[in-house]
């Protein structure tokens, strides 16, 4: 095996060392961009996926030979593996039992959440009666109409912006008149590679459409310091563009140090889960905790036995480039719980604070969501400042 330059990472080190396989995905972190560094990775018969002009990185697939070669050429600064992250969900069979005391005058109109997922199936309940699926982009199968073949990503819709138009208003989401702007970057099995997170992520915050909060349903599970720095830079593009960025803790167990990935970041806000489907509100059992040094999660929210959109996850939008309309589902609701549905929550509460002051900063949105918190009687490693209180949050 050659000697591998210091410009590769670790762990692809290990894979290299290691694989059978004759090509890999991975990420190239540059000096600057240029057409010569693209062609150069062409010309290794290699395939370029993504060019994120933002953070000067370009994701390929390429052999072995080009990772080495590559990693000689000056304007490159590092090699990465593209990994994959995972959605934060799992299904159940409970019912909902979410508690809101008044209702709010504020619906979150003419909001814009980005959203990065699996997809969006066009529910009922997401076009009528209007149309809250603003935008729609593919970067796993490049198709131009919405279509979820998960079900994740149409699940979390529905607790953002549901107008509960099948059930006559009684599983509306919370900031109902919002808009959704859905990346599809996870596959069906809810899987996404890194590479096409950050491109749906630099997307979404360069367009101009109100979005205000992009919600990120996903876990990242390694801590290392190149990833978490490429995400760390795009959260900061968002906030300076007055844009909130919500986070889930994660599903890596309720015990201490066990947050991993962009949940650890302070350019977000990270949302822990509680399970408030008996009397007893308790943490909910996978929601990930932080430590002394992690102060995080920031919030909690409820997670478990939450009821909301449900999918047909065999319907594909398009054929031969024609759009295909899909039929009525036979169960328009399904029920689910995880962490991702926790920061759904807190998400769709950020719609209706911007609604109310459109200028709101990150730090207005996260001090406002943080002093409308009611501690619980358990670790605040698990739980940041305490349950959020939708009562306590809006006027």
């Amino acid at each position: 095996m050659f000697s591998i330059s210091k410009k590769i990472d670790v762990n692809l080190k290990q894979i290299l060392t290691n694989g059978n396989n004759k090509y890999y995905r991975v990420i190239i972190l540059c000096k600057n961009l240029t057409k010569e560094t693209t062609n150069k990775i062409k010309s290794f018969d290699g395939t370029v996926l993504n060019i994120i002009d933002s953070i000067n990185c370009i994701s390929a697939i390429i052999n072995t030979k080009a990772i080495k070669r590559l990693a000689e050429y000056p304007s490159v600064e590092y090699i990465i593996c593209d990994e994959y992250c995972l959605l934060c969900a799992s299904s159940i069979t409970n019912a909902n039992n979410i508690s809101i005391k008044k209702k709010f005058m504020l619906s979150g109109k003419r909001i814009g959440i980005g959203v990065i997922d699996s997809g969006v199936y066009p529910h009922s309940d997401l076009l009528n009666p209007n149309n809250k699926i603003k935008d729609f982009k593919d970067f796993i199968n490049n198709i131009n109409y919405p279509y979820d073949d998960n079900g994740h990503g149409t699940f979390i819709s529905g607790i953002l912006s549901s107008s509960g138009y099948l059930s006559k208003g009684e599983y509306e989401g919370l900031a109902k008149d919002s808009n959704i702007y859905m990346v599809k970057s996870f596959d069906n099995a809810g899987r996404g590679f890194i590479s096409d997170i950050l491109t749906g992520l630099d997307y979404l915050i360069s367009k101009d459409d109100n979005i205000k909060i992009i919600l990120l349903p996903f876990e990242t599970l390694r801590n290392d310091f190149i990833t978490l720095n490429l995400f760390s830079s795009l959260f900061s593009l968002a906030v300076n563009k007055g844009i909130t960025i919500i986070v889930p803790s994660g599903h890596n167990g309720n015990h201490e140090d066990s947050i991993r990935g962009i949940a650890t970041l302070n350019n977000c806000i990270t949302v822990g889960g509680v399970d408030t489907s008996s009397n007893t509100i308790k943490p909910f059992s996978l929601s990930s905790g932080g430590d002394n040094k992690i102060v995080k999660p920031d919030l909690v929210a409820p997670c478990s036995c939450i009821l909301s959109l449900n999918s047909n996850t065999s319907y594909i939008s398009q054929r031969n480039g024609i759009k295909i309309y899909p039929s009525p589902l036979d169960k328009p609701y399904t029920i689910y719980s995880g962490t991702s549905i926790a920061a759904a929550f807190v998400a769709s509460l950020c719609a209706l604070l911007y609604e109310y002051n459109n200028d709101y900063t990150f730090k207005d949105i996260s001090s406002l969501l943080k002093i409308s918190c009611t501690p619980l009687k358990y670790p605040s490693y698990l739980q940041g400042e305490g349950m959020i209180d939708i009562n306590k949050l809006l006027p």
